[in-house]
């Protein structure tokens, strides 16, 4: 199954065909041209897309991470509703390999629960889904601040 933020990011790309476009265009496409969802929330869609590293800001405009000529968007597609609900930083690291890679969701997940394994569970899983995602290519920068707070966070709170 294809992640769906990932299709609902790659839509307007698909749409216009075009490999950049303005946040702007971006948003619009989505709220008015597609009419899935109002401009705040396509904003909030975007904020989201990038977080996950799906989408990057190049300067000029909107450049998706990823193959967009890889993704099929079903005919009659519609993002669900829990497409607006915050995800977890391990889901939106398994969304980035997906992405990046070419797995499924459930092979991802057998990556990193395997490489968290191998590091004698002394990891935490969003450390071990950095590795993975490290170790397949994908660039993890945006990705490190929160983990970092979901690790190290942890340690602040009492036992």
């Amino acid at each position: 199954m294809m992640d769906e933020l990932m299709l609902v990011t790659a839509t307007p790309f698909k749409r216009n065909n075009k490999d950049s476009l303005s946040i702007k265009d971006f948003e619009f496409a989505l709220s008015f041209d597609l009419k899935w969802m109002a401009p705040d929330l396509a904003s909030k869609i975007r904020d989201r897309a990038i977080g996950a590293n799906l989408l990057k800001f190049d300067g000029k405009g909107l450049v998706p991470n990823f193959d967009i000529r890889k993704i099929d968007v079903p005919h009659a597609f519609r993002p669900s509703d829990s497409i607006f609900t915050e995800r977890s930083v391990i889901e939106d690291i398994i969304a980035l390999i997906v992405a990046n890679c070419g797995k499924n969701a459930r092979e991802v997940t057998a990556l990193i629960n395997s490489k968290q394994e191998q590091l004698g569970d002394l990891v935490d899983i969003e450390v071990a889904g950095l590795l993975t995602a490290k170790e397949t290519g994908c660039n993890i920068e945006s990705l490190y601040e929160r983990v970092y707070g979901n690790v190290f966070g942890k340690a602040d709170e009492p036992s």
